[in-house]
């Protein structure tokens, strides 16, 4: 097989991300290992074989400059306030940036991105399948959010080839993937599949923009009328759209269900007021969550970061996304007139799963979740600007 180091470095990306599905089926595996989890060690063995790949093949096109400041950043803040969980959490932010870096370093032909593709939606349809069952016989339900999140992915990369091929089947994935966050009510997770759907780079034609607009729109008025979310969302069962509230800090206690969030962000103020600037260390953010509660994150990545690193922080690693979606659009744009599918479609995927991750980390720590979005995501861009062999 050619190629062979690519079909190492992403053999490892979806080993790493099976591992917390397959455990349930090895009843003699522990929950944790020498203090990790299993998905704990899949970050760790990710960020391994990524240090592995960076070394081996040092040819590189990812325009890793836009995170210059950020990795620097984060880095060096350790210099002043570090620890071994500081430390973590900067590898875990710095991970998928690199991740990025060594994809960009492979050569893809139309053979590896059939390779890709068929991995990944046949993990990810077997999960959604067990899910989907598991829901209906209540047997089988590791890692909730996790998942939803993933499959956010294998939609986003499905629903574009339905979009260039207008292949029903396609269509039909992308709904098994969105049944899981509908049953599951998830709530940012529907709205990050309607976002998908809505606003999907691959998506060129008019006809098919209204199409999808509508799609979307009836989606959404099941999932909001559908009695699991009335419960989960509302207090008295039931509500309108008027009494959904998008600054869930904000919302009132009374009427909505935040699942607490509501009052999160009162006990980070006072740190908040203290250090706007530089923020209160990394880390930081989990005292203060285990001040009162025994959740160990906040479920908003903005919320932390900015907590942790200050607006300073806030304002680079937003900044690293602005500049990567400018030039991930700019040459989606050259594949658009070239004519050429496989690029297209790549800096289509790329450009649409901006909009789950940045709803994501609204509502979840999406950034510490490395290896079932952020490493795909940055994967995805890397194809983006890496050789292309034979084909666009």
């Amino acid at each position: 097989m050619k190629n062979r180091d690519m079909y190492g470095f992403y053999s490892v990306m979806f080993l790493v991300l099976t591992i917390q599905y397959v455990r349930p089926f090895i009843p003699f595996l522990p929950q944790t290992f020498a203090g990790f989890t299993w998905t704990g060690w899949g970050w760790v063995v990710m960020l391994l074989a990524t240090i592995y790949y960076f070394v081996k093949n040092p040819r590189y096109s990812f325009p890793i400059w836009f995170w210059i400041p950020w990795l620097i950043y984060l880095f060096g803040y350790l210099l002043f306030d570090g620890s071994l969980a500081g430390l973590q959490l900067s590898l875990q932010y710095a991970l998928p940036i690199f991740v990025g870096v060594v994809a960009s370093g492979f050569t893809y032909g139309e053979e590896e991105y059939h390779w890709l593709f068929k991995w990944l939606v046949t993990i990810a349809t077997v999960i959604a399948v067990f899910f989907i069952v598991g829901h209906f016989l209540d047997f089988y339900r590791p890692g909730w959010a996790p998942t939803v999140i993933f499959l956010s992915v294998p939609a986003t990369v499905v629903l574009g080839v339905y979009f260039l091929t207008k292949k029903i089947k396609f269509l039909l994935l992308f709904c098994v993937f969105f049944l899981v966050p509908f049953l599951l009510v998830t709530r940012m997770a529907l709205a990050a599949f309607a976002g998908v759907l809505l606003l999907h780079f691959a998506n060129r034609r008019m006809l098919s923009r209204v199409f999808a607009g509508v799609l979307t729109a009836v989606f959404l008025l099941l999932a909001f009328n559908s009695k699991g979310f009335q419960e989960k969302t509302f207090f008295e069962g039931e509500g309108a759209l008027s009494d959904i509230s998008i600054n869930y800090y904000e919302a009132d206690s009374g009427i909505m269900n935040t699942s607490g969030r509501a009052i999160f962000y009162r006990y980070f103020e006072q740190g908040l007021r203290e250090a706007p600037l530089f923020g209160n260390g990394p880390r930081s953010d989990f005292r203060i969550m285990r001040s009162f509660t025994e959740l160990n994150e906040t479920h908003n990545d903005y919320l932390s970061i900015r907590y942790n690193y200050g607006y300073v922080g806030l304002v680079l690693i937003l900044a690293g996304f602005l500049g990567s979606f400018l030039a991930v659009y700019d040459r989606y744009r050259l594949f658009k007139r070239l004519g050429a599918p496989y690029g297209f479609l790549a800096a289509a995927i790329a450009l649409t799963l901006f909009v789950p991750f940045l709803l994501f980390m609204y509502s979840d720590n999406i950034l510490k979740y490395t290896i079932f979005f952020p490493n795909m995501f940055f994967a995805v861009m890397g194809i983006v600007f890496a050789k292309k062999e034979n084909v666009f």
